[in-house]
């Protein structure tokens, strides 16, 4: 997959290439998220593209039992997670690896690594989530 536009096409491509790429501002090293062309805190234009470990803790977490559009590739039922990133801040939605269905815990430890979720017979870069 490569994705050639829009601010956040840095964060794609690197999920593609298996890597976690997060924007920080090179003005005053605030993190941003969702992408931006220009930092809110300093105007500053200069965007670094920073490789982050996928680590964090479970923000807030909902499972699916029904299905609705675009998760026709996902089995039933399947765990969203909305995680903060280790030593950033930033707040990232994935999937949970959930083989043994017990709930997760908000503030829990988690590990990331790049799948994927079949749309319309596109395969689009996803962060799965790990307990641990």
């Amino acid at each position: 997959m490569n994705i050639n536009d829009g601010a956040d096409a840095p964060y794609w491509n690197g999920l593609a290439e298996g890597r976690l790429l997060l924007p920080r501002c090179g003005g005053c090293g605030e993190w941003l998220w969702p992408a931006l062309s220009r930092c809110g805190t300093c105007g500053s234009e200069e965007i670094q593209w920073v490789e982050r470990a996928m680590a964090g803790a479970i923000f807030s977490w909902t499972r699916t039992w029904h299905r609705f559009g675009f998760t026709e590739s996902l089995d039933l039922p399947f765990v969203s997670i909305v995680a903060t990133v280790d030593d950033c801040g930033i707040r990232l939605l994935g999937r949970l690896d959930d083989p043994d269905q017990i709930d997760p815990l908000i503030g829990e430890a988690i590990t990331g690594r790049v799948g994927a979720t079949r749309v319309e017979g596109r395969d689009i870069p996803t962060i799965i989530w790990s307990r641990g």
